[in-house]
């Protein structure tokens, strides 16, 4: 182990020069425990020049994302920049709100079109045998009104929406226990 420490000023002689030196002669006058020494010294030299290397290229990796950081902090928004950001997207979501406001409103209005459409249809296209068997007949009083025919599909809802009726007097005048409880060919009577 002393042998160690006498190598040390070796080793760091071998650091500091800027190549190889050789400073024996002959390996014939070294000892074989020495010349063992000096191996593993030079093989610990290449390791520790090798971690330098890789240090030194870390540190080059540090210093360029240091200064592309730098070269972006003037990307970051001033705080009047981030106000006016903050107003535009104020504007931006009022804007939203009104399309989403006119866009209901167009949704009711084109509902409410087709449903007057869809009654004018229904009025005009109904079944024959269903109109032709439904003579306006005075009922719970004086009513008077006409019978449709359930037909596949339909429902009461759609059915008091086609003749502009409401579905609670649909139920009360067909004495229906539910407005879900219809059946195709059921015959209601839907009041003038």
């Amino acid at each position: 182990m002393k042998s160690i420490y006498l190598l040390l000023p070796l080793a760091a002689a071998l650091l500091a020069a800027p190549g190889c030196t050789t400073m024996v002669d002959s390996d014939d006058d070294v000892p074989l425990a020495t010349r063992a020494e000096v191996e593993y010294l030079r093989g610990e030299i290449r390791s520790l020049r090798d971690r330098q290397s890789a240090s030194e290229s870390e540190l080059g990796r540090f210093q360029g994302e240091m200064m592309s950081a730098q070269a972006g902090q003037s990307a970051f928004a001033s705080a009047a920049q981030v106000q006016s950001l903050q107003t535009q997207l104020e504007d931006l979501q009022r804007q939203i709100r009104a399309l989403d406001a006119a866009r209901a409103q167009d949704q009711k209005e084109i509902y409410d079109d087709i449903s007057k459409k869809i009654a004018t249809i229904l009025k005009t296209s109904a079944p024959a045998p269903a109109r032709a068997s439904a003579p306006a007949r005075p009922r719970s009083g004086s009513q008077t009104g006409i019978e449709h025919v359930v037909q596949p599909g339909e429902s009461l809802s759609k059915i008091a929406a086609a003749y502009g009726v409401k579905m609670s007097v649909l139920v009360d005048e067909n004495g229906l226990s539910s407005p879900d409880n219809i059946r195709v060919g059921q015959k209601l009577f839907i009041p003038d």
